[in-house]
């Protein structure tokens, strides 16, 4: 490019010319994260709802008068013009941010090198002195050079240190003074207190101790036990040590109230293993971090089987509930340092109205189908879920096998996850939400009252046929009569959506007595894993 052509472009626009596109071409960012976190005014966007399906409404009679064409050519025109305004309101967006948060150079001005000579060591006089001249950052002084001998001596210690390298040994726990101790001394058994080769009584010179950290609500309490060691002073030959009043049979430092400690704070209250850390820390007792993580895994290890064998028992029960909350789990490979794990809880029960529950959990790193068709194809009988697609989703076996993780002749539907679409719809302002949200009202109050009454399986499915069948029935017509009139991303149109897809499945729960309407939820884990 010549350097006519470089000052033509260097040229400032005149006043009244159209501006130049400083940033020419295709947005450098997804156009959803411009506006990602913006919440729009709940009553502008009924009214926008409002005049969308007026204008769906006229666009339907178009086409029923033959004017097809002329409907298509007004809708191109409206997303042609609305493209264009969002495409200008993005790249100003773009402007505004780099011209409030974008640096223009990244050149230090004098002043600022000024100072930061100052910061680092320099003399004032220096820059008063020549303005022209060069700002030098000071360093350090040189280190002193060693002689050869210091220097051959130093490369055969670094020598003889990379090729015996001592392993790094774990800080031991700390217990502070002020700790609680309980000492039990246990003495030598009277057969042994006599010298075996000269007869004569021993003498207690010493003890051998083993300690144990026992955790007590709100305080840290150490059980020593003492036992004696005893010697002949005559002969000097004959030792005896007292045995252990009760040996146990795993040896370590910490009794199992601690680490019932570990994994209930961790599991129930939600404490990661480092708050606890510091915690125990409080209380006296000093524990590396490492030690503490043995400790978890540990415990984990020894509760396995017995989780192992409660999924099992869940997943043979004549009915099953399943459901699953989102788990945020550390991991220092992935991008933000964590990712989006799930957790499952499996609710088994045999069918009778107040019998108990067993409650099973399980993990898994994403949402794939493949990671939980192993456990839903375990189970033989009724399984309520929600309308997770991947429920229904064909996954191929080890075997090479087709199958289904929920058949469909066997999955109940869940009137709570239905009801709640409808209830996020009357909180985005949409008031005809209100019509579903009383025919809920009603069937539940059937089954609070069919609860009051202690019902069995039996009765409850007569009351249900009764009473909660025509409630049914008048909320699948209010459906069917609204969802075509709505617009395809709004709130209500969402909710008569999954409602529609999961009618089948929502209505074998009132054919049967042993089934609920709703799955049966449990609490589940929800802090972070380290």
């Amino acid at each position: 490019m010549s350097s006519a052509a470089r000052k033509q472009r260097r040229r400032p626009t005149k006043r009244g010319t159209k501006p130049r596109n400083p940033l020419p071409g295709r947005l450098p960012v997804p156009r959803e994260l411009l506006t990602a976190g913006i919440e729009l005014d709940a009553d502008l966007e009924i009214e926008r709802q409002q005049r969308l399906e007026a204008l769906k409404a006229q666009l339907a009679k178009m086409f029923a008068e033959g004017r097809g064409s002329e409907a298509l050519d007004q809708v191109m025109v409206a997303m042609a013009s609305l493209e264009r305004e969002n495409e200008r309101l993005a790249w100003r967006v773009l402007r505004a941010n780099r011209y409030r948060f974008g640096r223009s150079t990244e050149k230090l001005s004098r002043d600022e090198l000024k100072q930061l000579f100052l910061a680092l060591g320099g003399q004032d006089a220096a820059v008063a002195g020549d303005s022209s001249a060069e700002l030098a950052v000071p360093a350090p002084d040189e280190p002193e050079q060693a002689d050869s001998a210091t220097e051959d001596a130093a490369a055969s210690a670094s020598t003889d240190a990379d090729t015996k390298r001592k392993r790094k040994r774990v800080r031991s726990m700390k217990i502070a003074p002020h700790v609680e101790r309980n000492t039990t001394t246990t003495p030598i058994p009277e057969e042994e207190r006599l010298c075996a080769l000269c007869g004569r009584e021993k003498t207690v010179f010493d003890h051998v101790e083993h300690e144990r950290i026992r955790y007590v609500p709100a305080h840290i309490v150490v059980d020593v036990e003492r036992r004696e060691k005893a010697t002949c002073e005559h002969c000097r030959k004959d030792v005896s040590v007292a045995p252990r009043t009760q040996a146990p049979a795993v040896v370590r430092k910490v009794d199992a109230s601690l680490l019932a400690k570990l994994v209930a704070d961790k599991c129930v209250l939600g404490l990661p293993l480092d708050r606890q850390r510091r915690e125990l820390a409080r209380l006296g007792l000093d524990v590396p971090d490492k030690t503490l993580q043995s400790y978890w895994a540990y415990t984990t290890d020894l509760v396995e089987p017995i989780a192992v064998a409660t999924q099992s028992l869940v997943f043979g029960s004549n009915i099953v509930g399943a459901d699953d909350s989102h788990l945020k789990t550390l991991d220092k490979s992935s991008r933000q340092g964590a990712f989006r794990g799930h957790i499952w809880c499996f609710v088994g029960s045999d069918g009778a109205p107040g019998s108990s529950e067993l409650v099973a959990y399980g993990y898994t790193p994403s949402w794939e189908a493949t990671e939980i068709t192993d456990w839903f194809s375990a189970i033989d009988g009724f399984i309520q879920c929600d309308g997770y697609a991947g429920y229904s989703r064909a996954v191929e076996d080890d075997d090479g096998q087709t199958q289904v993780a929920v058949p469909p002749e066997r999955r109940l539907g869940c009137g709570m996850h239905i009801r709640s679409k409808f209830h996020a719809a009357l909180l985005a302002r949409d008031q005809r939400a209100a019509i579903p949200l009383q025919h809920f009202a009603e069937l539940y109050k059937v089954e609070a009252d069919c609860k009051a009454r202690g019902l069995d399986a039996d009765a409850r499915g007569e009351e249900r046929r009764r009473r909660s069948l025509p409630i049914l029935e008048q909320l699948d017509a209010w459906t069917d009569e609204i969802h075509p009139k709505l617009l395809p991303k709004s709130p209500l149109r969402r909710a008569t959506t999954y409602a529609i897809n999961q009618r089948d499945f929502f209505h074998r729960c009132f054919t049967d007595g042993r089934f609920e309407v709703t799955v049966q939820r449990r609490p589940s884990l929800t802090s972070p894993t380290t």
